[in-house]
């Protein structure tokens, strides 16, 4: 360990995942422990030439590494994102994590509106939190989607009226709120390839039948065809969506709450994609 620099770790840790970077540090102290300081705020400059100056452990450091990368990267289309910002007493790891997620994984990366959020800091895994007084909320996938086919798993994991689907790529909306009327006119206002044909969003629901806990949905867009396919737990609920649907869209979800009721909802790839 004499003859290996702490450049020569960072070096190395850019190649490991951040699970990777949380077990290196629970297994080693050298890497693991923190360093002496109480502030946890970003360490300056001068601090960073000085070996071992930061105020937290070598993983950490090379957590808030690669989270900095990606924010100085222009070709990182998150590098704006809250998702990807320290949030009070977290750790670097946590937001690391997060990135991973956002890169490699299909999450809900803007929620719109007050009715629903993310458990537990779980950015897969939002639940409904109450009755929405203005407009609609609704929470954003990150992967816009512009062509071929594309597929998304829904796991219910607190049954209610849960609202799986598809909409334009809204990740910049301005407000806290949404409204419908002024969803809808921002969309007749753009003029770019993204927002071409009539369906500007479209979400599965069945009157018939209150989704359940333990319901998997599994939504096929296909963009060459135009169509939007249901698979509820493994069977086919047929194409909703026939025509009009063109251009650019994302996974979205929207949700009503009654009463104490919270519904939740978890996103991911379909692992196994022999429908359609």
């Amino acid at each position: 360990m004499d003859t290996c620099t702490d450049d020569n770790i960072f070096a190395i840790a850019v190649f490991l995942l951040p699970r990777d970077l949380y077990n290196i540090a629970l297994v080693c102290k050298h890497f693991g422990q923190k360093h002496n300081a109480t502030s946890q705020k970003m360490p300056t400059k001068r601090r960073q030439r000085r070996q071992g100056s930061w105020p937290w452990s070598m993983m950490e450091e090379a957590s808030r590494r690669r989270v900095s990368a990606a924010k100085n990267s222009k070709h990182n289309p998150w590098r704006d994102s809250q998702l990807i910002s320290i949030r009070g007493k977290e750790s670097w790891m946590a937001v690391h994590q997060r990135l991973y997620s956002l890169q490699c994984s299909l999450v809900f990366s803007r929620i719109i509106g007050s009715a629903i959020n993310h458990v537990d800091g779980d950015i897969t895994h939002i639940r409904g939190r109450k009755k929405e007084t203005v407009g609609f909320s609704v929470a954003i996938g990150q992967k816009v989607m512009k062509a071929g086919r594309h597929y998304a798993e829904f796991t219910v994991t607190n049954g209610g009226k849960i609202y799986l689907g598809i909409i334009r790529p809204i990740h910049d909306w301005p407000k806290k709120k949404i409204k419908h009327a002024d969803f809808w006119a921002h969309c007749r206002r753009q003029i770019d390839p993204g927002y071409q044909g009539s369906v500007h969003q479209h979400y599965h629901y069945d009157e018939r039948n209150t989704l359940e806990k333990g319901d998997v949905i599994r939504l096929l867009l296909d963009l060459t065809r135009g169509t939007l396919t249901v698979y509820k737990n493994g069977e086919s609920l047929g194409t909703e969506v026939r025509s009009g649907l063109a251009g650019y869209y994302c996974w979205s979800v929207t949700m009503n709450n009654h009463g104490s009721n919270r519904p939740s909802v978890r996103i991911g790839y379909a692992l196994n994609k022999k429908e359609g």
